[in-house]
């Protein structure tokens, strides 16, 4: 925390909740900016007088979740499993391990517990406050990969699975699987069964079987490790020259920082994260964040030749006041906001929360004037400026006249077909996904690849609207190998058997 406190000061780029005054760092620490989250609480629902309180049901999928990431502890890279019977059902080797592990584990606790009364204290407490006690402390909402039958929504999941939180239970558990390995290997030994040399062997064997069996799953080599980067790069040049581009929340905006600050890629690209914009400090350095040239050299050929004029003029004119001021507010009838040169749309009902106020300010301030993009990572609300958004590749792109008199939901955006395949065919990186069969790849990195395909999915429609099937083909082909998706697979394996 002192860190936090002595870097702040000196105005980094990214200078995270602004704890240059004690008061501010007493803030972080509080955790302040974020919702208030009670033990009791039903994390899905806001706290307060409404919340219906933390259920058995929540409770089981907390327990399921703890379970899971104990699972990936000791064989994560293991995908082997053994068939059961004649109906299809198979048991995951990495299962197998676990409970060797788990076998391990409670033979080390307990001798221990026998022979170091006080060190045995010492572990139990530090695991039983790392594992279980921040199950109940933290109430995660469901894991990003359980529960959905009961909770479909995907908001009323975690972003990302929290595995890192019980690191340090697991690290003790993996302590009593020594000491429950090596208590083995003694009584193997004492029983004259066994040799020393072998003995040692064995200890060896044991203590390398998580390394082994993990090391696929954290090579950090394959497309795992190398999506965020290139994504990153994928979302940056779908900006134009001085674009505004608008994101959600950590998984698609760290990423993009990383790319812009270490590797210098599309520097003038402003990015406004949604999930941030909720909080006064951000919206101050998003005001008094400079803007940095555009270098045409470096760009992808999609963006070169433009000549573009660089923004000498802040990103919004919101004061400190006006910033303080922005709490949400619910809409009590049709309303059409005049925002510059477009209007904005809000239903009646509509709560708008701070960064809508600040999204509004932004469009105000620069529609016409900057090119504004909202990632397709921040879904489709557009904060009431639907009608005058078309999708270009992985972005969708602010326009000053109206695209559609009456948009609904769940229709997409038009597209802009030349510049989404520009960007899809010849710009955008896929992390060698396109040159291999579909990988085994962790929730978070397949969302990812979801992302990836859509470009292309929306590409094999238009085409079909126009009867090019041999496009319509190419481009589901590509979206296949992105994301094998059963009903992307049957719309190609439709167009391979029935056109030449």
């Amino acid at each position: 925390f002192l860190f936090l406190y002595l870097r702040s000061a000196q105005h980094p780029y990214l200078n995270e909740a602004a704890p240059a005054t004690w008061d501010a760092l007493l803030a972080v620490i509080r955790r302040a900016p974020y919702p208030v989250r009670t033990p009791c609480d039903d994390p899905t629902v806001y706290h307060g007088a409404g919340n219906p309180g933390r259920s058995l049901t929540l409770i089981g999928l907390q327990l399921q979740e703890y379970l899971l990431y104990f699972n990936w502890q000791w064989a994560k890279g293991l995908a082997t499993a053994i068939p059961i019977g004649r109906g299809g059902l198979a048991f995951p080797l990495r299962t197998l391990v676990t409970l060797l592990f788990l076998y391990l584990g409670v033979r080390g606790t307990l001798l221990q517990r026998r022979t170091d009364r006080a060190g045995w204290w010492l572990l139990f407490v530090l695991w039983l406050i790392t594992g279980l006690g921040l199950v109940a402390y933290m109430n995660f909402k469901p894991a990003f990969s359980l529960g959905y039958g009961q909770y479909p929504n995907p908001a009323d999941h975690e972003v990302r699975d929290r595995d890192y939180f019980f690191l340090v239970s697991f690290a003790v558990w993996g302590l009593w699987a020594g000491i429950g390995l090596t208590g083995l290997v003694r009584d193997w030994l004492q029983s004259g069964r066994a040799r020393l040399r072998t003995g040692l062997g064995v200890l060896c064997v044991g203590a390398l079987i998580p390394v082994a069996l993990n090391w696929r799953a954290a090579t950090r080599r394959g497309p795992d490790a190398m999506l965020p980067a290139d994504v990153a790069y994928d979302l940056l040049n779908t900006a134009p020259p001085y674009g505004i581009l608008v994101t959600y929340g950590d998984n698609d905006t760290f990423p993009l920082w990383w790319a812009q600050r270490v590797e210098g890629i599309r520097r003038d690209v402003t990015i406004v994260c949604l999930a941030l914009g909720q909080t006064e400090w951000y919206m101050r350095q998003l005001r008094d964040l400079p803007t940095e040239p555009f270098d045409e050299a470096a760009a992808p050929s999609v963006w070169r030749g433009r000549h573009p004029t660089m923004p000498t003029w802040p990103l919004h004119t919101m004061s400190d006041e006006e910033i303080a001021a922005a709490v949400p507010q619910m809409i009590s009838r049709n309303s059409s906001v005049q925002v510059g040169p477009v209007v904005a749309t809000i239903p009646a009902g509509t709560v708008l929360d701070p960064n809508d106020f600040l999204m509004l300010r932004i469009v105000q301030q620069n529609a016409g004037r900057r090119p504004i993009v909202w990632s397709t990572t921040t879904g489709r609300q557009f904060s009431g400026l639907r009608r005058y958004v078309v999708q270009q590749g992985l972005g969708f792109r602010l326009v000053t006249t109206p695209t559609d008199s009456e948009p609904t939901p769940i229709a997409a955006p038009p597209l802009d077909e030349p510049l989404t395949h520009q960007l899809a065919w010849d710009t955008y990186r896929y992390s060698g996904l396109l040159d291999r069969e579909s990988p085994d790849l962790e929730p978070s990195s397949a969302g990812f690849t979801r992302a990836l395909a859509m470009p292309f999915t929306r590409l094999a429609l238009a085409a079909e609207q126009r009867g090019d099937a041999a496009a319509v083909r190419a481009n589901l082909e590509r979206a296949v190998r992105l994301s094998p998706d059963p009903a992307i697979q049957a719309a190609l394996d439709r167009y391979r058997f029935s056109s030449p």
